[in-house]
């Protein structure tokens, strides 16, 4: 039961993350410092879901979770530091306003 609960949270959670990253954008202007920071940033957002998906493929539910909770972690950040924007989603996203 415990295990079923968690696939159906990793599931919802992947879903939400689909939806940010569909939704962010990467703010710095070409050439600057910040975006060099954004694109790294970027890089391990994208990397850690990378790592959530492959976890949840094999069954790890755990890492899978742990994961997918950097990554949502970093774009959160991003969009709260303005590295990244948000369209204004406060729902997706924790807006300073």
């Amino acid at each position: 039961m415990l295990e079923e609960d968690l696939a159906r949270k990793i599931e919802k959670y992947i879903s939400i993350e689909e939806e940010a990253l569909r939704k962010i954008r990467i703010s710095p202007a070409e050439g600057s410092f910040l975006r060099k920071i954004a694109e790294d940033n970027m890089q391990m957002i994208l990397s850690y879901y990378s790592d959530a998906k492959h976890f949840y493929e094999k069954g790890d539910l755990i890492n899978a979770f742990a994961a997918l909770n950097y990554s949502y972690g970093w774009i959160d950040s991003g969009v709260r530091l303005g590295i990244f924007d948000g369209a204004g989603d406060h729902r997706l996203f924790t807006l300073y306003e």
